[in-house]
């Protein structure tokens, strides 16, 4: 059962700095507690409705927990939910930050600069995932990964993924580039990707939806790629960054299966 203690803690998840502060965030919905099972994801405890429970790919799943579960009121379950409409099924689980020392084992690191929108980064965490992406860097300025919305848009994507924050992008890129990493960014200057040789182990950098990389972090860069359209319109000048992200992670995890 949960305290009144315990349910203000869980209400507090939604906010950055209580995530940071019990080392905890939430997964919620039916597909996401299934992922985070067969991803052996570090869950706490597992939250779900009498309504939820009766439903039998519920009761499936929680068969097949191994941390606590409470059954919780409606009222409980949409006062902790970010959704509209929940399914009646809720995680903790235990927040995971590498260090950036686990990045010398990588062959394709993806980094965020400054990207701030939740629906974009859980959306680029999946791609990445998909592709192969390795390890991704949360720069300064960048959404917490954690943050409900990005964790719903990814899809079970952070448990295959070495998820390390840098303060200094810039910084952590020229120590990358000093142990052999080569590191490309996504510009509209840049080159058509078609034409993009990318070079391994790399690091590709994606920028801010509104103001794309930092000059620090472009210095950085050994190339910059972009992802041609067929005609310039005004309406249409440029993709949305989580596509965009998608069509160059597609180029360059084709490539990297051939080295």
């Amino acid at each position: 059962m949960l305290t009144r203690r315990r349910l203000k803690e869980l209400a507090r998840l939604h906010q950055r700095k209580y995530r940071e502060a019990l080392g905890q965030y939430l997964v919620e919905g039916v597909r996401l507690l299934e992922a985070a099972l067969e991803s052996q994801a570090p869950l706490v405890e597992v939250l779900v409705t009498e309504e939820a429970r009766r439903r039998p790919e519920v009761r499936k799943l929680v068969a097949r927990v191994s941390v606590p579960v409470a059954v919780v009121s409606e009222p409980v379950m949409a006062r902790l939910s970010d959704v509209e409409t929940s399914q009646g099924v809720l995680a903790v689980a235990r927040l995971r930050w590498e260090a950036p020392e686990h990045l010398m084992r990588c062959r394709c690191i993806l980094a965020l600069d400054g990207l701030q929108d939740p629906g974009n980064a859980g959306t680029i965490l999946r791609s990445a995932a998909w592709f192969g992406v390795e390890a991704v860097v949360a720069g300064a300025g960048t959404v917490d990964l954690y943050n409900p919305k990005v964790v719903r848009a990814a899809m079970g994507s952070h448990w295959d993924l070495t998820l390390v924050r840098a303060g200094d992008l810039a910084a952590l890129l020229r120590h990358l580039q000093r142990k052999g990493f080569s590191c490309y960014g996504a510009d509209l200057e840049g080159i058509p990707a078609p034409r993009w040789q990318p070079r391994s182990p790399a690091v590709l950098v994606l920028g801010n939806e509104a103001h794309g990389l930092r000059p620090a972090v472009q210095k950085q860069l050994a190339e910059r790629v972009m992802v041609p359209g067929t005609v310039r319109r005004r309406a249409t000048e440029s993709l949305n960054v989580a596509m965009a992200a998608t069509v160059l992670l597609y180029e360059w995890l084709g490539r990297c299966r051939q080295w």
